[in-house]
């Protein structure tokens, strides 16, 4: 049976460091701000809204390997995560009577 301290979890996500965004050019924090954060919160992209001169085909590749290697490798650990204590069932250390 897993056991977890509740202490102990909740004092190592305060004192983890928070997500930072990794350094990016200007073509691809364009492709970031412009596409993949308005894709993500459930917005429209219209393809006559992009500026297809802020970004070349190598900032899409550069994207591409930020999405895989950062942002689903990030999103795949914390759901991991999620998961192993979703599985974990409560147990009551002591018998209180009312």
């Amino acid at each position: 049976m897993l056991q977890i301290n509740i202490t102990q979890l909740v004092a190592a996500i305060q004192n983890a460091p928070p997500f930072a965004i990794p350094e990016m050019n200007t073509g691809t924090a364009y492709l970031f701000n412009k596409v993949y954060t308005r894709l993500s919160s459930g917005e429209d992209v219209g393809l006559s809204s992009l500026d297809f001169d802020a970004f070349d085909q190598e900032d899409i590749d550069v994207f591409k390997d930020l999405y895989y290697n950062v942002f689903e490798q990030n999103n795949y650990q914390a759901s991991s995560i999620v998961d192993t204590l979703r599985k974990i069932t409560p147990v009551c250390k002591r018998t209180t009577y009312v």
